[in-house]
């Protein structure tokens, strides 16, 4: 090579942040970029096995033999354990070298560190298989008919494109629920954007929603894409929905009707594929008879209505649903609580749970905190508004012994539940509950055989 040319391309190749070697066909090394020489110093005229991996004899699946062989480019990944044990990610380029006549006389391997990049990727990849365990039918804990009729439900219309209305009050998982729809849509592999509708004001709701253009108004110093737009393809859910101020329930009425939408402040019309799931804690139809929500758009967002019972409506899920939190907590805070006491399972049958799963969740965190490892909860662990509200149900008209209750729960759940399922519920054995159905004369029904 000319001198200004050899100046050039070491200058040039001293700049890249890769690795770059060329290597004659013998496998030794002709030249080094700056990369090379910082990690290895000066190995000129060495093998480069030799050089770089200290063997006496060349590596196995060598691309750079390969490539010297044929001609033709080739790429591989390669890991390499450092000293102090931890491993390096290589991305590795090898190109033949030829000389003016065409003839191969070596290699050009370019080497990129790409740990970095294997590590995110690992990360994102376990987020996600997080997140979509956490969105399966089998992460809600239920044994309540009308929830797994909600599955069905899901099941069924997970498909299709149809807005879905959420409602159930705060607490009894809506999101979970919009989570369980998109994982079993064909959209699981799209945007998933959440927006919390009560959560802001009504000009940045709208600018969040539709996004806006420079100098619409004060502060709009460049343009914003709207969360319709970044879920274009997806679906949007839209939290807290009865919170949206009319003016904006207006502009949503037209995406849904038309599927298009205009920023704040621009004139341009754009149209986006967007799926629609919205949650509420209050009655809309009491709302629309308000005049506090558009009736017109309460009707496209009620295509297809799920409507959660809370959880004093499912008391059957009150002890594996504690199990299961529990479980989840002592995980999240390595501790090693056994489980929750018959004593302490009494007070949580009892109450009438206002803040749902949440609210129980708060709950059980608190006791763990409380409780001993190697001990279950009991109910000096749990928080004394609990222990108030069981004490005015004992003072009241309404209080019944433990075993009234459990008189009453095997009669409400004979009709859809079988003797294994009972039994599980009330945390007795099959034998203790044919005793107890025969010292108070409550006799099978067919269905529950």
């Amino acid at each position: 090579m000319k001198i200004q040319d050899r100046k050039l391309f070491e200058a040039v190749l001293n700049t890249v942040s890769d690795a770059v070697t060329v290597i004659d066909k013998d496998l030794h090394v002709l030249f080094q970029n700056e990369a090379v020489q910082r990690l290895y110093g000066s190995q000129i005229g060495a093998r480069c096995y030799e050089a770089y991996r200290g063997r006496s004899e060349p590596c196995e699946n060598c691309i750079i033999l390969e490539v010297i062989k044929d001609g033709k480019p080739r790429s591989a990944l390669r890991d390499v354990q450092l000293p102090d044990g931890g491993i390096l990610w290589l991305e590795v380029f090898s190109g033949p070298y030829r000389d003016e006549q065409g003839g191969i006389v070596g290699a050009v391997e370019v080497v990129r560190n790409v740990t970095e990049q294997i590590r995110l990727t690992e990360e994102c990849a376990t987020l996600r298989r997080e997140v979509e365990r956490q969105a399966r039918f089998s992460n809600i804990v239920t044994q309540s008919k009308r929830m797994k009729a909600i599955f069905r439900l899901i099941e069924r219309v997970a498909s299709t494109t149809s807005s879905v209305l959420i409602s159930g009050e705060s607490g009894t998982g809506k999101e979970l629920i919009a989570r369980a729809i998109v994982f079993n849509s064909a959209r699981k592999e799209k945007p998933f954007v959440t927006v919390n509708c009560g959560a802001l004001p009504e000009n940045l709701l709208e600018s969040e929603l539709f996004g806006h253009v420079r100098g619409s108004f004060t502060g709009a110093v460049r343009d914003h894409r709207g969360l319709l737009e970044t879920a274009d393809g997806g679906t949007l859910f839209l939290d807290e929905v009865g919170e949206i101020p009319l003016p904006v329930q207006v502009k949503l009425l037209r995406f849904l009707q038309e599927g298009e939408a205009r920023r704040v402040g621009d004139t341009k019309i754009r149209k986006f594929d967007v799926r629609i799931i919205a949650a509420t804690n209050r009655n809309l139809e009491e709302e629309v008879r308000a005049g506090t929500f558009r009736e017109d758009l309460f009707f496209r967002l009620n295509v297809i209505p799920i409507i959660l019972p809370p959880l004093r409506e499912r008391k059957e899920d009150l002890p594996p649903l504690a199990a299961h939190l529990l479980q989840r907590l002592c995980d999240t805070h390595a501790r090693q609580v056994t489980g929750i006491s018959s004593q302490a399972l009494k007070v949580f049958m009892a109450y009438p749970w206002p803040g749902n799963v949440r609210e129980m969740e708060n709950v059980i965190e608190y006791a763990l905190h409380l409780t001993d490892d190697g001990n279950p909860i009991t109910p000096e662990q749990l928080p004394p508004k609990l222990s108030a509200k069981t004490d005015s149900f004992r003072n009241g008209r309404d209080f019944v012994s433990i075993e009234e209750y459990v008189r009453q729960t095997i009669l409400t759940l004979q009709n859809d539940h079988s003797e294994e399922q009972i039994a599980e519920i009330l945390g007795i054995s099959r034998k203790n509950l044919w005793e107890r159905r025969k010292r108070w004369h409550l006799p099978r029904l067919e269905k529950a055989l």
